[in-house]
């Protein structure tokens, strides 16, 4: 018999790597990072269970945002640097993020816990609900980490499970 749980666990950094490195076919390499700082050009992306309560929480900063959606759209490394230098990122960049994202629900989608879907994509430059920002805040069960994507370059993220 095994026991149900009412929250995901927070996956591993393996399951990040290879969700991500699988969707945008380029080598991605995963270290320890600092909580991504709260900024209004980050990317938040807010996971809930089938009965719609609030599950994780990814942090996404400019830099990483652009990085995966330049990747996995294939976008010249120089259309990547002007969005993260105009600190915004354009319909493309932003649907591509949203797009690896909602593909990263499936890293909290393990045996015996709730079923996780992407629920919203926040940001850049929009409001986040202040329940997803405080958890984004929690000090608790969460991974920090760079992501160093081949051809692309750095950015961090933060996952927070609820």
């Amino acid at each position: 018999m095994s026991a149900v749980v009412e929250q995901s666990p927070l996956p591993s950094r393996h399951a990040v790597r290879n969700v991500i490195e699988g969707l945008v076919g380029r080598d991605v390499d995963i270290s320890d990072g600092n909580p991504v700082t709260p900024r209004t050009t980050n990317v938040v992306a807010a996971y809930v269970g089938d009965r719609l309560a609030l599950q994780a929480v990814c942090v996404v900063d400019i830099e990483a945002a652009a990085r995966l959606g330049g990747a996995l759209a294939m976008v010249p490394k120089g259309g990547v640097e002007d969005a993260i230098a105009e600190r915004n990122l354009n319909q493309t960049l932003r649907d591509n993020c949203y797009e690896v994202l909602n593909v990263m629900a499936s890293v909290f989608n393990v045996p015996n816990a709730p079923h996780v879907r992407l629920y919203e994509m926040y940001g850049p430059n929009q409001g986040v609900p202040g329940d997803v920002a405080a958890i984004a805040g929690i000090a608790g069960s969460r991974m920090d980490i760079t992501l160093k994507i081949a051809g692309y370059g750095d950015g961090t993220m933060s996952i927070v499970v609820k």
